[in-house]
């Protein structure tokens, strides 16, 4: 019988309680590594979890999106004016 694999987050260990508790108790790291271990483990839980350059490329999608918009609004507003200068003309007539 097969059991089916757990993918572990934090080394053989599957949460980060566990994880923090085997690196208090084991007893070949100096305390300066175990903090620096539990850091780490903190970070991995806690931390951001996007990079900075997934947000910088959504970001340059927005501001192209913003860019567009003022563009086709502008367009949309020329055409207006045109239109209503054009009703006055014939309404002159």
């Amino acid at each position: 019988m097969t059991s089916t694999p757990t993918t572990k987050r934090f080394g053989e260990y599957t949460d980060y309680a566990t994880a923090a508790a085997a690196v208090d108790a084991d007893t070949r790291l100096s305390e300066k590594q175990k903090e620096a271990a539990k850091d780490q483990l903190a970070n991995e839980q806690y931390g951001p979890k996007a990079d900075l350059s997934q947000f910088e490329t959504l970001l340059e999608k927005l501001e192209g999106s913003k860019m567009r918009q003022q563009r086709q609004k502008s367009v949309e507003g020329r055409r207006d004016i045109y239109s209503q200068g054009l009703a006055q003309m014939m309404s002159n007539f």
